[in-house]
């Protein structure tokens, strides 16, 4: 499925309904020729102040959510480059083998980010991965037993940090506000329109392109809070990211220059 596709569909239907809810509010205003009602002000006021707020901390949280995984991969890499380099520090029977259990799970990681859009295909890749993980992790015991302490200890820390990491990046791929969030931020800016059409409607004043103006803008808004909040299906992505993981697999190869 084309992700990108179906949230720019999903943005025009939006903007249609603003405009439809902007119609409708001037409509009502010119069925009801009450002028001044009392307390109006304050709530159209209270309307637009929630308004305001839900969209700025929603933009912001989707926006720091964004930035915190693309800071998770950068530490995982790190943390996979680490790890690579200390297994020199364990027993060299077992290096061949660790080796090139790292470059399938470093293969697997880059699968799990190309299949983040696809919640089946990641799901499998993520079984991989575990797989792997208890695999590197049985070898890696094997390989600290016949190893000096110090270094069978640095060794497993780097290793056990690879891994955190790489939970902490899945579980931030599936962190995301409740749908009832944006279902009442959609509904909000429904009413905030409707009540631009009443007053439009009872001043006698605004055009059509006031009106286009201000679904833009609230459709963008809401757009981009989206794209933030899933950055890798949308049209703000973080796949340059990926580079570097990219990069550290590249980078994997053995002591005499051979690499898999």
């Amino acid at each position: 499925m084309n992700y990108s596709l179906l949230l720019a569909g999903l943005a025009v239907a939006f903007f249609v309904l603003l405009l439809a809810a902007m119609q409708l509010g001037k409509w009502v205003a010119g069925r009801n020729e009450e002028k001044g009602a009392s307390g109006v002000s304050i709530i159209e006021g209270s309307v637009f102040a929630l308004l305001g707020l839900l969209v700025a901390f929603t933009f912001s949280g989707a926006a720091q959510r964004m930035a915190d995984r693309r800071d998770l991969l950068v530490q995982e890499v790190n943390a996979i480059g680490t790890a690579w380099l200390r297994i020199d520090m364990v027993n060299a029977a077992e290096q061949p083998r660790l080796r090139d259990q790292f470059r399938r799970y470093v293969d697997e990681r880059i699968n799990y980010y190309r299949s983040v859009a696809d919640v089946e295909q990641r799901d499998v890749v993520a079984g991989r991965v575990g797989a792997l993980q208890k695999e590197i992790w049985g070898t890696s015991m094997q390989a600290a037993r016949a190893s000096l302490p110090p270094f069978a200890a640095s060794y497993v820390g780097a290793v056990n940090e690879m891994f955190d990491v790489a939970t902490s990046q899945t579980v931030a791929q599936k962190v995301h506000p409740p749908v009832a969030t944006y279902a009442f931020l959609g509904f909000l800016t429904l009413v905030a329109a409707g009540l631009v059409g009443l007053n439009l409607g009872a001043s006698k004043r605004g055009t059509l392109l006031h009106q286009v103006v201000y679904a833009v803008v609230m459709t963008a808004a809401l757009y981009i809070i989206i794209d933030f909040e899933f950055p890798r299906i949308g049209t703000i992505r973080i796949d340059q990211s990926d580079a570097l993981l990219l990069s550290q697999r590249q980078s994997m190869v053995d002591p005499d220059g051979g690499t898999r």
